[in-house]
């Protein structure tokens, strides 16, 4: 037997389904062919074969991260990633150091931020960013739904105090009524559309803050070794344009998509501003549906939302936040009356629908909806929820019933949790994102980042799901916790499942695409605690080392 790559005395999760670990393994071409012990691993050495001694470390399937937005990750990784900041000295400072680079003018952007993140415990204003910035329009994008600008960029957007709130959204005043650089909802468009060859969206509802044309290739591009350093090999990407889906198209035929991608378009519900007549275009006229391409770049579900989200008050929940008297009035983000035909005519027509819920509400309206459509045509699609903060019993029962799947996001509890004893009363803190009760009715449950809406790094939410603590410590409750062994088998063959590729990739077994990753630890032996400090050694994708510690691949 042939081998181009062994890799020996590791510690080898393969994550199949007896979960069973060995010493070492080998690659030939872009599969594995072989997992054992050294001694019969080794002994299939030819002279041409790399030898990689992992020295005890664990060896464990590429992470397949099942939502997540790579090509506006690409846009933060050029700006200013907020992620970890715990004040707002620290931000400025960090500001500084972009601007001393950038040209004279330029617009600064940057993202992935929460207020409860920062010591001062509020969210930044024009106050905090304008004494390092008084000539660079800055645009600091907030996890959902929010951004906040300093002078320069109300100036270049027109904003004043006499600026009318647009529909769906508003623009935050200080105590002398004068915009103090926090906008809320659809005001955020306002400064994106001056961003320079910056278009705000088009008639699919993409476009946050991206350049047209080559400038998507260029996002695609500048984010991929980003995910490639974390192991990732595998993503799912929503809520995607058709003019994004012909830049990944490009990157793939230049021969730089060095990692799998699925693409989900975004469907009803998924912006404020969107031409639902659009959207039947998916169904109606290209014949296409989910599943098509090939390993490397396919088409997933079609991606819909229902409500908003948590921090921001704009989940659809029967309960109120803590210290409130009625649950919170939202507006649904499609029309309620048309959803479940929309779910039907997806569902008949091949595609999987992934759908954005938060709230108990919205998550039961959308379990309704695929349920139905189920019941109808009994055949299960790749139909999944995204986030699924807080499922009823009922909805448990029928997502098992029915094969709905979830894409659930524990990095939010690392980024998130310090600001919830605020924001939730106890027992609603320790029932948020409640990864063992999916896990125990047998629901294929998917982690993910939702990066840049949290960090990319996926070991805080290896962490979090397993501790369930934020950044600071603060507990939600251990009713909730998993072990480390489901949690990666979360990172991994579970996320193989919502795409439907669990039988190509997800696990290290023989006749399986040759996608891993060496971490820097073996992970049986760490303690809680020093999982979120885990980093990667060495990515393969198709049988290739594409990122190497210490070593850039062009």
């Amino acid at each position: 037997m042939q081998t181009d790559l062994i890799f020996h005395n590791a510690h080898v999760l393969t994550m199949d389904s007896a979960d069973h670990s060995c010493q070492a393994l080998a690659v030939y071409g872009n599969k594995i062919v072989a997992t054992g012990g050294n001694e019969a691993i080794l002994a299939m050495r030819q002279e041409r074969t790399r030898l990689i001694d992992c020295d005890g470390k664990t060896l464990m399937p590429g992470i397949i991260d099942s939502h997540t937005h790579l090509w506006e990750y690409g846009i933060l990784a050029r700006g200013v990633i907020l992620f970890g900041i715990q004040d707002m000295a620290t931000l400025r400072q960090r500001l500084a150091e972009k601007i001393k680079t950038a040209d004279a003018g330029a617009w600064i952007q940057g993202g992935s931020w929460i207020e409860t993140q920062f010591t001062e415990r509020r969210m930044p204003e024009r106050k905090d960013l304008d004494p390092v910035s008084p000539d660079n329009p800055v645009v600091l994008e907030r996890i959902f739904g929010k951004s906040a600008v300093n002078t320069c960029a109300l100036k270049a957007a027109g904003i004043t105090r006499d600026t009318p709130n647009p529909d769906g959204g508003y623009i935050e005043k200080d105590a002398y009524g004068e915009p103090n650089g926090i906008l809320h909802g659809s005001a955020v468009l306002l400064v994106r559309a001056c961003i320079p060859n910056v278009f705000g969206t088009d008639d699919f509802g993409s476009g946050v803050g991206v350049r047209q044309g080559e400038q998507y290739e260029s996002c695609i591009k500048e984010a991929i070794p980003k995910y490639l350093e974390y192991g990732v090999t595998s993503i799912v990407e929503p809520g995607v344009s058709p003019a994004i889906c012909r830049a990944y198209q490009s990157v793939r035929a230049q021969g730089a998509l060095s990692l799998r991608v699925s693409l989900m378009p975004n469907w009803h519900g998924f912006t404020l501003n969107q031409r639902t007549d659009k959207f039947d275009r998916y169904i109606d006229e290209t014949g296409f549906h989910s599943g098509f391409g090939d390993e490397w770049l396919r088409l997933g579900g079609l991606k819909m939302a229902v409500d908003g989200g948590l921090t921001s008050k704009t989940a659809w929940l029967s309960w109120p936040y803590k210290g409130a008297a009625e649950p919170p009035k939202v507006s649904a983000r499609l029309d309620l009356e048309r959803f479940e035909d929309w779910v039907e005519k997806a569902h008949r027509a091949g595609w999987s629908v992934g759908i954005h819920v938060m709230g108990d509400l919205a998550i039961s309206r959308a379990v309704d909806a695929i349920y139905k459509a189920y019941e109808k045509l009994p055949v299960k699609r790749l139909h999944h929820l995204i986030h699924a903060y807080y499922p009823t019993s009922d909805s448990l029962e029928k997502m098992k019933k029915a094969g709905i799947m979830v894409s659930v996001q524990p990095a939010f509890i690392y980024g998130e949790a310090d600001g919830y004893g605020d924001l939730l009363e106890e027992h609603h803190r320790e029932a948020f994102l409640p990864l063992k009760a999916y896990r125990s009715k047998g629901i294929v449950t998917s982690m993910s980042t939702d990066t840049p809406c949290a960090a990319i790094n996926p070991f805080w939410g290896l962490y979090s799901a397993v501790t369930r603590k934020g950044v600071q410590g603060y507990c939600l409750g251990e009713a909730e916790c998993v072990s480390v062994a489901d949690a990666l088998r979360m990172m991994t063959i579970e996320g193989a499942k919502i795409t439907g590729e669990s039988e190509i990739k997800g696990s290290l077994e023989p006749g399986k695409l040759a996608d891993m990753c060496l971490i820097s630890e073996n992970i049986a032996a760490c303690a809680e605690e020093d999982l979120r400090d885990l980093s990667v050694r060495m990515t393969v994708v198709d049988g290739q080392v594409v990122y190497e510690q210490g070593h850039r691949f062009e």
